[in-house]
Order: C-alpha cells, then structure tokens, then sequence
C-alpha cells in the first residue's frame, strides 16, 4: 500500500494515506482488510490517473468527476468503482480531509445472475485429479462444505478443534463452525502431517502455507486458490455454489442453509428461491 500510494502526487498521496489508516483503525467494527483496501485502489487505476494529471488533491474532484468515472465502466466494473469511491470520500470527509463528498447520492444497481450448478461430471472424482495435499484439503473444504477463498487463506492452526473434528471460521462479523467429515478429517491430518515434514520451523500461524509465505507469518495471496483450481479446470467459486445450491435442493428452509454454511439469510434465500422457484417469493434485499 504505501508503495502504490507513493506514486500519486504529494497531497492526494498524503489524503489517501489517511483513508487507509482511516479503515484500518477502526473503533466500532473490525479493520478493513488490507487486500481490501489494494483492491479498491487497483477499481480506481484509471480515474486516479486522470485525477492526478488535472488536480492537486482530491478536494478537487466533483460529483460530475464520479458519475464519469463510475459510467465510464459497466456491469460489476461500474459498481467496483462507485465502492470504492464511497469509501474514500466518505472516509475522507469524516476526518474534514474534504470539505463535501462527491460520491453522495451515488447508486449503482448490480444485477446478480441467480446460482448456477456444475455438471455432476464435473464434480466426479475431483479428489483424484491432484496429489497436492493442500488443494485436496482446500478442494474438500469448498466442495463439501462451501468454504470461499477468503474462508480459506484465513484459517489459522489454532482454528482447527481435532478433538471435536471442527474447524472454526473467523468471518469479520460471525463466526462459523464447520464440522469435519471423514474425508475432510482425513485430508486435513494429511494436509497437518506434509506441512510439519516440509516445513517443521516455519513460525507461520496459518492453516494454509506456500514455499513463499513460510518464510513469514502473512496468509497465501488471494490468488493463490482461485489459480491452483483454475489449473485443474474448476473454479473456487463454482464448486462453492454448486454445494449450497444441491443442499437447498434437498431442503426450502433458508435457516439451513444458514446454519450449515454460515451464509446470510438473505444468500440462503437466493440459492432456496433458485432451487424451489414455485415455493417463495419474492427475495429480500
């Protein structure tokens, strides 16, 4: 973060400093992610750049700079943006950085395509397409019990209870509990047993680690999972929905799904209302 904020002009670099900071010290809600923060900077590449090239300090830029920025892009693009935007400015004017926020009254509607399943023969034997023992417990843990990439870059050792056969996922608002079926039991102790023989003196707390983060105590990159699925021609986030909509098939109560997956009501609705069209009505923002 400060090597990508060094590289903006003297004050917008010193404003956007002060977001950052802003979010990660927060007193009434968790600290924002720095991966989150990275992200909402790479959203806003290009209308930083023109910024940059016209005005001094983002004091400067007009509700008329937003909506070109935000309109300039589309679909999920379009509202990456406008998010980022809020949280800048907003941030912003709550430490009397500016004077107004450009991004009020800014809206932007994305429409999420329902959920999707995979083919059944695309789930059939994925265990045996890898012999890598961390993305066969990853693989588990997605498939089986719909773990997302954050969920799995997360999870540190002191989250696995091998005497319950629970492994606890820390979520910045909630906690979700998982209970470990055999094979996932089975993989995570064969996942435990390689790391320690690899890696015996890596001072790393987490779960999951990589030749390049056991030298620190840092998770894998964000990217880490998502590329080792693409690799085996499956996606993290399709082997996730697949598992939560074959369970809402078997059920059209939203508060199991709620309860077996950690999910917000309002998710479970979706995938329910996807699974049983002809049962509910309509989905609650």
């Amino acid at each position: 973060m400060e090597q990508v904020i060094a590289g903006y002009p003297p004050r917008i670099a010193d404003e956007l400093a002060s977001w950052a900071r802003r979010l990660r010290s927060h007193s009434d809600r968790p600290p924002t992610e720095w991966h989150t923060l990275r992200r909402y900077l790479s959203y806003l590449r290009a209308p930083l750049a023109d910024w940059t090239g016209r005005y001094q300090t983002l004091r400067q830029v007009t509700a008329d700079n937003v909506h070109a920025a935000v309109t300039a892009v589309k679909g999920d693009r379009a509202h990456e943006r406008a998010v980022a935007l809020r949280s800048i400015f907003r941030a912003l004017k709550q430490a009397k950085i500016v004077f107004t926020d450009p991004t009020r009254g800014l809206s932007v509607t994305r429409n999420e395509p329902p959920p999707t399943t995979l083919p059944p023969d695309r789930l059939a034997g994925l265990l045996d397409i890898t012999d890598r023992p961390a993305i066969r417990f990853a693989l588990a843990l997605v498939t089986l019990h719909a773990l997302n990439g954050t969920d799995l870059n997360r999870l540190t050792l002191g989250d696995v209870i091998s005497a319950r056969a629970q492994l606890l996922v820390r979520r910045p608002h909630s906690r979700h509990t998982v209970h470990l079926d055999e094979v996932t039991l089975r993989l995570l102790h064969t996942w435990l047993r390689h790391r320690h023989q690899r890696w015996p003196r890596t001072a790393n707390p987490h779960l999951f680690v990589t030749r390049q983060t056991v030298i620190h105590t840092g998770p894998a990159s964000n990217n880490y999972f998502p590329a080792a699925f693409q690799r085996l021609g499956l996606t993290l986030n399709g082997l996730r929905t697949d598992r939560m909509l074959d369970e809402a098939r078997d059920t059209a109560d939203p508060v199991h799904l709620v309860r077996v997956f950690g999910i917000s009501i309002a998710t479970a609705m979706k995938y329910v209302h996807t699974a049983h069209p002809h049962r509910v009505g309509v989905i609650p923002r």
